[in-house]
């Protein structure tokens, strides 16, 4: 049995939604949500989950690094997603990772508490002109429009976010996991999110087995109940992992289909790397007291020091 990341290239599954099951040794699962787990279980696997030994369970598992600054970062549209993969497969490591950081910083932040809900729509706006530096600088002429397109769609969702009091951003979209990369991006379905948002109860004693199992046996213990709660949720109810998909298809046609992005960095500058600092330093300039520290960040970032003639 190997237990990877979701970014485990070597394991070909198909997407969840196929999977129900069926008799059949094979389930799709996922762990919690920053160490999210893909799993595809075969017989002899299945009953390595019920070894008493630990360390015979733990000679299975393949450790993958996920600290690359350039793994890719997901909405959970899966068509969006595709699109942006697949313009970004010729692109160098630093463009790859120039792009998922757009995703991951400026559009789907995980908390907004230390922004207001104006700077945290900036912050979208400065995303989608990085997006624009993107197509006209690497992005190839023939995706150049999808891949904007993509990137809007993105921002969308991310201007449609809620935050709840502790500062944790919802995007009201099913959190799927891929796998594969590219115009090959496969994308399987989070079971935990799934847990979370079609059965509550279940979520909840999820999320208390995690916090009572100790540190060596909290893995094993959550993927048992996870995946003996997919078992008998879908034996219950076989029309649940498409009313899961559907909720997220509604909530987009609800709330972003038509949603507007902030455009208060919509002068900046994104025919090079050094017109695009030029402005926006100039912008930091005329305000010099909003936004500071993401502008900080942004003016000090790596990528655009590389490459500038002076």
């Amino acid at each position: 049995m190997k237990i990877a990341t979701q970014h485990y290239q070597d394991s070909v599954i198909t997407p969840y939604g196929n999977n129900h099951w069926n008799g059949k040794e094979k389930i799709d699962i996922s762990k919690e949500k920053d160490d999210a787990v893909i799993l595809e279980i075969s017989a002899k696997g299945k009953r390595a989950i019920q070894l008493k030994e630990k360390n015979e369970f733990e000679q299975n598992i393949v450790q993958v690094d996920k600290s690359a600054d350039d793994l890719p970062a997901y909405s959970g549209m899966y068509d969006v997603d595709k699109t942006i993969s697949s313009s970004l497969e010729n692109c160098s490591k630093e463009e790859q990772g120039f792009v998922y950081d757009i995703i991951r910083e400026n559009f789907l932040i995980g908390n907004g508490s230390s922004v207001s809900e104006e700077e945290r729509q900036a912050n979208i706006s400065l995303g989608m002109k990085k997006a624009e530096y993107a197509a006209n600088n690497f992005i190839s002429e023939d995706k150049k429009s999808s891949f904007l397109d993509a990137m809007e769609s993105i921002a969308k969702l991310a201007s449609a976010g809620k935050m709840n009091a502790d500062g944790n951003m919802d995007y009201g979209v099913k959190k799927g996991n891929y796998l594969g990369h590219g115009s090959n991006l496969v994308y399987t379905t989070d079971g935990l999110d799934m847990m979370r948002s079609m059965d509550s109860g279940a979520y909840d004693e999820y999320q208390r087995i995690s916090r009572e199992s100790s540190n060596s046996d909290r893995q094993l213990n959550t993927l048992k109940y996870l995946t003996n709660w997919y078992s008998n949720a879908v034996t219950k109810n076989p029309h649940m992992v498409e009313k899961y998909e559907a909720k997220s298809d509604e909530y987009i046609e609800k709330n972003v289909k038509n949603q507007k992005v902030d455009s208060i960095f919509s002068d900046l500058k994104t025919e090079s790397k050094s017109a695009f600092i030029e402005s926006l330093k100039a912008f930091q300039a005329q305000n010099p007291n909003f936004l500071s520290n993401i502008v900080n960040k942004e003016l000090s970032r790596k990528y655009w020091a590389y490459g500038i003639i002076a």
